[in-house]
């Protein structure tokens, strides 16, 4: 993702700032209380609104009606799912959006420098500056990182019940895509139209990425897509369960190998048209079931995002 290089503003600290926090987020024995990040915002001379995010209330809905109290900054403190949920109910407030990263990866906040610990993504907040980012759009749905189809949000689900049982952590992250791969869901058909041209395939698994950086940490081609302006779509081969598990290893090992292990699409627009009238689609680990066609796009609305004093041009 490119960044939107006219819109580079100082911040000051903010008086108006409110914390909306995933305390479900991240390992279970490393989970923040709202007194902690009081704390920690204390520190620098800032009184936050904390919100303790409700399951069973929709997110959008929280954001929206934090946004009407007329508060300058909502921070996300949560996982790459939560910081999503809200970027997508901030788009085109013309609100600023700090993060907490407090998830299991958290790819978004580390492509832009900010710390996982909390004391160091709080200084972010507290002396950083505003960054106009460009976000991917799945639909009317904004990702930030990837967007992706067929055996991933399979994987996810997986991951949800392991997690359920044995905590959040990166092991039972992996964990989860070798046990959907042993069982092997059946392959999409899917016809992938970009800059004109139509491609048909059969596979097990379709990335669109949105971050070079995440692309940089498993190790695969695609990074020049996204300095280029463009999404990277990655095709699996569809190569049976025992080529499948190959090609997951060297994914998660760094070990990659284009044209063996994936084939790499660059375009600033995909159409994906599926057989099936709804498919289970993943947006930055969150899942739903959704109808086709699936239109993934950069959007022309800039997110407005605190990040590091030393963040300035680089490509995320």
């Amino acid at each position: 993702m490119f960044d939107v290089k006219s819109s580079v503003t100082s911040t000051e600290r903010q008086s108006s700032l409110c914390i909306l926090h995933n305390s479900r987020s991240g390992k279970k024995e490393a989970g923040d209380t709202s007194q902690d990040l009081t704390n920690a915002f204390q520190a620098y001379g800032l009184s936050p609104h904390i919100v303790e995010l409700d399951p069973a209330k929709d997110l959008s809905e929280t954001v929206r009606q934090v946004v009407a109290e007329g508060y300058d900054t909502i921070v996300a403190a949560g996982g790459d799912g939560t910081i999503c949920g809200v970027a997508q109910a901030l788009k085109g407030t013309g609100c600023n959006m700090g993060i907490l990263p407090r998830g299991t990866f958290n790819y978004f906040a580390r492509s832009l420098g900010v710390p996982e610990d909390l004391d160091g993504a709080v200084e972010v907040i507290a002396k950083g500056h505003i960054r106009a980012l460009r976000v991917a759009m799945l639909n009317d749905q904004v990702f930030l990182n990837n967007a992706n189809f067929g055996l991933y949000p399979q994987i996810l689900r997986s991951r949800e019940e392991i997690y359920n049982f044995w905590g959040r952590s990166r092991a039972a992250a992996y964990w989860s895509a070798l046990k959907v791969l042993f069982q092997w869901p059946r392959p999409l058909e899917l016809d992938i139209l970009a800059d004109g041209e139509r491609t048909t395939v059969r596979t097990p698994l379709v990335f669109v990425f949105n971050n070079a950086f995440q692309l940089h940490q498993m190790g695969m081609d695609g990074a020049e897509c996204i300095r280029d302006g463009q999404l990277a779509l990655m095709i699996a081969p569809d190569c049976g369960r025992w080529g499948m598990m190959r090609s997951a290893l060297a994914v998660l090992f760094g070990r990659a190998t284009r044209g063996r292990d994936f084939q790499l699409l660059c375009s600033d627009s995909f159409e994906l048209h599926g057989r099936r009238k709804k498919l289970l689609v993943a947006r930055d680990g969150e899942r739903a079931r959704m109808k086709g066609p699936f239109r993934l796009h950069l959007s022309d609305d800039a997110l407005q995002v605190v990040v590091p004093q030393h963040f300035g041009d680089a490509t995320r």
